[in-house]
């Protein structure tokens, strides 16, 4: 049975993936145009606790598994999430310290961040959805 901190990270998870899920397809209806995105602003900060926390669930997933059968499904999700972990993390913290760079929001990168922050912000929904799932349901030794 999964404890209170466990649920409530499960909680925060699936909280933070709802309001990425929900910003990335709303900003384009209410986004005047400039290179400031005051919402995404905000949401980076809980984000960026996000893949930590999604980091942490995943790598103990990793572990619970070790080197047992590595023909079950749990073994290889636990692998998927951990590195789809790693990435994301190289994503987003790569993404979000370039935009925290007042000079670094210049033509070219602005563009880029059209095809490259929409990608990041949908694997932050997967990853942070199946972490939080596996958070509620037991944790690190839930195959799930």
């Amino acid at each position: 049975m999964p404890g209170l901190g466990q649920r409530s990270l499960a909680l925060y998870l699936a909280a933070t993936a709802i309001a990425v899920a929900f910003l990335l397809m709303l900003t384009p209806l209410f986004h005047d145009g400039s290179p400031e995105y005051p919402a995404w602003q905000v949401l980076n900060w809980f984000m960026a606790a996000g893949v930590a926390v999604i980091i942490v669930a995943a790598f103990r997933s990793y572990r619970a598994f070790g080197d047992g059968d590595r023909a079950t499904v749990g073994y290889l999700r636990s692998r998927l999430a951990f590195y789809g972990a790693i990435v994301l993390a190289m994503l987003f913290f790569w993404g979000w310290f370039w935009t925290l760079n007042p000079e670094s929001e210049t033509g070219a990168a602005v563009t880029s961040h059209l095809v490259y922050f929409p990608a990041m912000d949908a694997l932050y929904v997967v990853l942070a959805l199946g972490a939080a799932r596996r958070l509620w349901s037991g944790g690190a030794d839930s195959a799930a």
